[in-house]
């Protein structure tokens, strides 16, 4: 019989082994409860329910498709609901994240999951101790900070080439960078160092990767397809990744994502602003890690985000109207923003400290339409350069001026004072941990002025100025006081300054130098000349802080070079002082480890000799040995010798050689 002359029970019979058994779900693994909800009659539900919704699906990719409100006899809410997800994932997420959230000053909402009321309602009572884990002690990575080498002040850096990366230490004593670990196509397009040293980023196609410890094992994979930019927070603990995608989803946006560094857990996704519009970084981070904020409204206000919730702060807009620009301080919670002028109203820089928004100074400017921040490392200064205009002559002449506002921020009640530079401007920047400025100024590329000047007790003083100079770039070694000033992208000139002797070391050139990188110590700074902005050429030079070549290398297809940041001081600036002041004592010490050290190497390198020496002698006696054992052999064959040892062999060879004339006049 076929299946054509089956009948219908029969049919339904055989079809069924063509098709799986259906899976029925019994587990509530997407519901959570939501405890502690206000007390609400029946005419308030729909407004209630629309509240939950809105937060708990304000997670990135949840999506609430039911809510469930629990009512008494009367209609009125229970002060609990359920609530369900489309995955597992997002109401688990929702339980962690979301758990005690301030709806009111009378409400803090309550999570759990609904799986868990069955598992604690059949919980065994009889205690069973818990198993114990071995210990397994997670990988140091800042463990290069006590190797040998950094401790005789060596530093690291990474260079990127061809297919290759190289991360190499510095040990200049010894005439080269050593290298200690090639690797071929690590990263698809560059690498990147952490704020402070502690991981080495990789690019590739699905995502980044994060390398360090001692053998630079992977630490953790972020995935998010097409990355191409990564911010790190100021102590490393999250990160900000950025794909360009073309038509983003607003529900689930997966263009900017920020991560949890140690976890490697997503914490909240953004949408990218329009390709116009597009800045890096694209958050500004507080310090001490503790906000993130960018204006996504413009002129409306500042959206600040708590870490690691990522919610905004008091659930609103830190609402500035007109707002243009803002910066955070770079160690305390406090950030300034910039309003301009608008008819009749004057421009405004104000300082806000957070989270309280307490305004801590303001200073408004008549004309101003533009301004930059520029904060000294330590906090203790902003100086903001505003670009205003000032009427002339005439009501139609208006002439574009710069002037810069100096806020002393850990100065009682925020002093503020003005200052103006002639020309336009070209650089400018703080000298780190000091309190020196370097601006580049001038209307002609060919014949700039450097000034410096120096914050005193009341005012701001010009203590040197250099004249007639075609540079454009401005590098303060990270310990301040010496500077390299440079003309990126052209001729590539250099010089190498110091600030507290006001006096020029001397002047270099690195043709078409396209970066400039100090390592930490200041001792010693990199120009390079990259593939990305140009093809011939290209390789680095490492230079002493006054401008002496140390190491030059020339590398086709080299693409970076970036010295590996040390984490932030522990010493203060006392402490600093006193080792300033002591610093033959130091220098002794350090010069005979150098010594100790080039004697060790020396050492090594002759005893390497005479052991390939050695080896070689072995091999010829070795040899000898071997051809007088096999002489009878040679005898028995009839091969002998072209010369007997028993003959003598003498040869005679006859060498003229005028040696000299003389000319003798003899008399007849």
């Amino acid at each position: 019989m076929t299946i054509f002359d089956s009948d219908e029970e029969e049919l339904v019979t055989t079809l069924s082994d063509f098709e799986p058994p259906v899976q029925i779900d019994t587990s509530f693994n997407k519901f959570i409860v939501v405890d502690n909800i206000p007390i609400a009659p029946e005419a308030k539900h729909e407004k209630l329910k629309s509240i939950l919704v809105k937060i708990y699906s304000n997670r990135p990719g949840a999506e609430v498709v039911g809510i469930h409100l629990a009512l008494d006899a009367q209609r009125n809410t229970k002060g609990f609901a359920f609530i369900e997800y489309s995955k597992k994932e997002s109401a688990i997420d929702a339980a962690t994240s979301l758990n005690n959230y301030p709806l009111d000053k009378s409400h803090t909402l309550k999570v759990n999951l609904l799986d868990d009321f069955s598992k604690f309602a059949n919980f065994e009572e009889t205690y069973k101790p818990p198993t114990r884990e071995e210990f397994k002690p997670k990988p140091n990575y800042n463990q290069w900070l006590s190797d040998p080498k950094a401790l005789k002040g060596y530093d690291q850096f990474v260079t990127r080439y061809g297919d290759y990366t190289d991360i190499c230490w510095n040990e200049m004593h010894v005439g080269k960078p050593m290298v200690e670990k090639s690797s071929v196509s690590l990263t698809s397009s560059y690498v990147q160092w952490s704020n402070t040293g502690s991981y080495l980023v990789t690019f590739h196609p699905d995502g980044i990767a994060l390398y360090g410890g001692k053998d630079w094992i992977q630490v953790n994979l972020f995935e998010h397809r097409g990355v191409q930019l990564v911010d790190f927070s100021p102590e490393d603990k999250y990160l900000i990744t950025f794909a360009p995608i073309s038509s983003d989803n607003p529900n689930s946006p997966k263009s900017i994502v920020v991560w949890d560094v140690r976890s490697g857990k997503k914490l909240r996704s953004f949408l990218a602003p329009p390709k116009e519009q597009f800045t890096w970084p694209a958050f500004q981070w507080s310090a001490k890690d503790r906000f993130i904020a960018r204006i996504e409204q413009p002129e409306k206000g500042i959206n600040i985000y708590e870490t690691p919730s990522m919610n905004l702060l008091d659930d609103k807009i830190f609402e500035v109207k007109g707002i243009k620009d803002f910066s955070w301080s770079p160690t305390d919670l406090s950030l300034a923003y910039f309003v301009p002028a608008n008819d009749p109203l004057p421009a405004k820089i104000c300082l806000v400290e957070m989270p309280s928004k307490k305004l801590l100074a303001e200073k408004s400017i008549w004309g101003a339409t533009d301004a930059r921040f520029h904060w000294q490392n330590e906090g203790a200064y902003l100086c903001v350069k505003t670009d205003k205009v000032v009427a002339g002559k005439t009501k139609k002449d208006k002439i574009p001026t710069t002037s810069f506002e100096l806020f002393r921020t850990h100065e009682p009640n925020v002093p503020i004072e003005s200052f103006e530079i002639q020309y336009a401007i070209k650089a400018f920047s703080w000298e780190p941990r000091g309190k020196k400025i370097c601006i580049i100024h001038g209307e002609f590329k060919m014949n700039m002025f450097v000034s410096f000047f120096e914050v005193q007790k009341t005012s701001v003083k010009l203590i040197s100025k250099l004249e007639n100079r075609k540079l454009n770039t401005i590098f303060w070694s990270p310990r301040g006081t010496l500077v390299l000033l440079a003309n990126l992208g052209d001729t590539g000139e250099l010089e190498f300054y110091n600030t507290q002797d006001c006096e020029s070391y001397g002047t270099q050139e690195h043709l078409q130098c396209t970066g400039v990188d100090w390592n930490p110590s200041g001792r010693y700074v990199t120009t390079f000349v990259s593939h990305w902005k140009v093809q011939t050429d290209t390789g680095f030079n490492i230079w002493s802080f006054n401008g002496d070549l140390v190491y030059s290398v020339l590398k086709d297809r080299f693409f970076q070079f970036n010295w590996r940041p040390r984490p932030k001081f522990m010493l203060t600036n006392k402490e600093i002082n006193q080792i300033k002041q002591n610093i033959k004592k130091y220098q002794e010490k350090f010069d005979k480890q150098d010594e100790d050290d080039n004697k060790a190497i020396q050492h090594i390198e002759q005893t390497r000799l005479d052991n390939l020496m050695k080896e070689f002698l072995s091999f010829l006696q070795k040899g000898e040995q071997e051809y007088q054992a096999l002489e009878p052999t040679r005898k028995q064959l009839g091969a002998y010798e072209d010369i007997d040892p028993n003959d003598v062999y003498e040869s005679v060879e006859t060498i003229e050689e005028l040696i000299d004339i003389k000319t003798i006049v003899l008399k007849k």
